[in-house]
């Protein structure tokens, strides 16, 4: 599962230096919830990779009106290849989705306790994404839209959620972005997998009100958990 994520200017940065070859021109926001805009990575017209702004929410090209009744800001990657939603996109529409880290929720004593997931000694996290464009019908202007891609969880994470966001390596993000990368091997990259060692850390319910998107969402309350990297 992935519900919320935060994307802060400075690791963004280095991270699309390396992708693209040019600074991250978005803004931060600790706590980037469904509906709202996120950048993504893609392959353009001419095969190059290219940052994008994009809606985290997936709208269908062929739905007749934008519609938000079904949650489409996750999808399932054991499903991918078969749902009518994401199967185009999976097929030739595949992107990157740069993040800092994300949101998981721990229930204790009635009170929703956040962790953030993140790598600080990364540049940031590196999650498998669809893409599509929806165009009004009435207005012809496109909507780009964007779903994370999910997968059974890694023991170390399973106190948090039964399923966690996709995550790659810089070597898989670039192999899951290859046009021509072939079915099972894309399958493959979506396994249950921590690319690098991580940590799990306790923040302020400041962030549970996706209203609030300032530092406070990562102030830290309690002990961090090591969360470590698992075996290609």
């Amino acid at each position: 599962m992935c519900g919320r994520f935060n994307v802060t200017s400075d690791p963004m940065t280095e991270l699309f230096m390396d992708f693209v070859g040019q600074p991250f021109e978005g803004n931060t926001n600790y706590n980037t919830a469904p509906r709202q805009k996120s950048w993504i990575i893609r392959t353009d017209e001419e095969g190059l990779l290219a940052p994008a702004s994009a809606q985290w929410w997936l709208i269908p090209n062929w739905v007749k009106e934008e519609s938000y009744k079904y949650s489409m800001f996750n999808a399932r990657s054991e499903n991918m290849a078969k749902s009518p939603a994401f199967r185009g996109p999976f097929r030739q529409s595949r992107c990157v989705v740069p993040i800092t880290g994300f949101y998981e929720w721990v229930t204790r004593n009635g009170q929703k306790q956040p962790y953030l997931v993140h790598a600080p000694e990364r540049h940031g996290l590196l999650l498998a994404g669809l893409w599509d464009r929806w165009i009004n019908p009435e207005t012809e202007e496109p909507l780009d839209s964007f779903t994370i891609l999910t997968t059974d969880v890694v023991e170390d994470l399973k106190f948090l959620h039964h399923r966690q966001p996709v995550m790659l390596s810089k070597h898989d993000a670039f192999t899951w972005l290859e046009r021509n990368t072939a079915k099972d091997e894309l399958q493959s990259l979506c396994r249950p997998h921590l690319p690098y060692d991580m940590l799990a850390t306790p923040v302020s319910t400041y962030v549970n009100n996706m209203r609030n998107r300032g530092e406070e969402c990562v102030e830290e309350v309690g002990n961090t958990i090591k969360l470590n990297a698992t075996a290609n």
